[in-house]
């Protein structure tokens, strides 16, 4: 027995050491050795570009294109030197032009939701900006936000302020039996991030307790009518998001000084480490049936926020936008090939975008854009 299990280690600790990164001095100095092997230009390209050397990054996927543009087509690499050139990396279409804030798939991602700070309604439109239908008139007294579907059009989750204005309350609401419900009230000053998954699963949200004096994350059961707290610290756990099947919840939290994305169990034991940027991670959710996280972060350097997407396998951050106005509240598709996100860009006004994830730059034109810069 003593013999296997030395015999089990020995090889994990082979199989560790082959999966090992090289080292960037070691990829250099094979790139230095043969300038002309294209594996590893690209290996030092994507190298370059998770240290976010940027200059490096342009020059070595200059070279790599010229010798392989299979390889230099690779998406991360493309998306990374897009931004250095200061470029978008994706191609965002604006939804309609209408306000719209905080929008939302339908689970068959045929509808998207939203509220508008117009009369504080709450709407509902299709993949293609058209088709209004509006749900839920609200008013400058008694507001509504961040509504998203529960289960089919025609059913809603969503935040307003209660009627004494002593704080907020989830309601839940039903078009077609035109009955709405008041789900979780009397409870905080403040609630964000209603999420829901199915009926049979307990309402996720962020609050301010009013014992820590700080955001916590909470899961209430309709139909039991109870409510359980996840989190309880005086650090902030924020922006609380299902995985599809409800097992998973991933939120951001600032226990280190930074605001870093996590994922957690709904007996809330933090499960994983998403994010470890200096900076501010926030407001993730998860698609590509689980495998991403979509966040919003001030990576790009400035003081808005730009949307960035993690695989979780690899631990790799892509960048999706890239732009000088706010980009916040990302919604990534189940099936991992559409981005939902609020943006202020253009004229200031907040609208929907949507992204393609199948179509980012191409690598000719990022050599056009290298050609033009005299990069």
């Amino acid at each position: 027995m003593k013999r296997i299990t030395l015999l089990i280690i020995g090889v994990l600790l082979v199989a560790g050491g082959l999966q090992a990164k090289p080292s960037l001095a070691s990829l250099e100095e094979k790139v230095a050795r043969n300038p002309n092997n294209a594996r590893a230009l690209y290996q030092l390209a994507r190298r370059y570009c998770e240290e976010d050397s940027s200059i490096q990054a342009i020059e070595t996927w200059k070279r790599l294109a010229s010798l392989n543009l299979d390889l230099a087509s690779d998406v991360f690499l493309r998306a990374k030197v897009a931004v250095y050139l200061g470029l978008e990396p994706f191609f965002p279409q604006r939804v309609s032009d209408s306000i719209a804030l905080a929008p939302r798939f339908s689970p068959d991602y045929r509808w998207i939701t939203f509220n508008t700070v117009h009369g504080w309604k709450i709407g509902t439109m299709d993949f293609s900006g058209d088709n209004f239908r509006w749900l839920i008139e609200g008013n400058e007294e008694i507001p509504t936000r961040t509504p998203c579907f529960a289960g089919s059009r025609d059913r809603l989750i969503f935040i307003r302020t209660s009627e004494d204005r002593s704080g907020d309350e989830i309601v839940y609401y039903n078009a077609e039996a035109g009955e709405t419900e008041e789900v979780v009230f009397e409870l905080s000053s403040f609630i964000e991030s209603t999420d829901w998954v199915s009926d049979e699963l307990p309402l996720v949200f962020g609050y301010v307790s009013q014992v820590t004096k700080s955001m916590e994350i909470g899961l209430y059961d309709r139909k039991a009518g109870e409510f359980v707290e996840l989190t309880s610290n005086v650090y902030a756990d924020r922006f609380p998001r299902y995985s599809s099947d409800g097992k998973l919840i991933a939120y951001a939290n600032n226990d280190r000084l930074q605001l870093d994305i996590y994922i957690m169990n709904t007996k809330g034991k933090v499960v994983e480490r998403v994010t470890t940027w200096q900076g501010v991670d926030i407001m993730p959710d998860f698609g590509a049936h689980d495998r991403k996280i979509a966040f919003c972060s001030n990576r790009h350097g400035g003081r808005q926020n730009d949307i960035f997407i993690c695989d979780r396998r690899t631990g790799e951050v892509i960048p999706i936008t890239n732009n000088e106005k706010d980009d916040s509240s990302p919604d990534l598709s189940d099936d991992g090939n559409w981005l939902l996100f609020q943006s202020s860009r253009g004229d200031g006004r907040p609208r929907a975008y949507i992204v393609p994830l199948n179509q980012p730059i191409s690598a000719e034109r990022l050599i056009e854009e290298i050609q033009t810069q005299g990069k």
